[in-house]
């Protein structure tokens, strides 16, 4: 139940920083657009770092070499 809570509140503070930073009303219609498109892609971003992240990680060699193995293996 953590995790669910803890990315709203990051998609909750995204738009908070993106409103604040480009200085948004968003009572006005056209500075609503605005936001909502720096929100969007905002958003992309995130979801594509988060696959290149995600790839990177699932590449990356977890266990080590035989070598290692043996090496430290024979010292114990």
């Amino acid at each position: 139940m953590k995790i669910p809570i803890i990315v709203i509140k990051l998609l909750f503070l995204g738009a908070l920083f993106i409103i604040s930073n480009h200085n948004l009303h968003l009572t006005d219609s056209s500075e609503r657009d605005v936001f909502f498109d720096y929100y969007s892609n905002w958003v992309g971003n995130l979801f594509t770092q988060g696959a290149e992240v995600t790839g990177y990680l699932v590449k990356f060699k977890w266990l080590p070499n035989e070598v290692n193995i043996l090496v430290n293996g024979s010292h114990s």
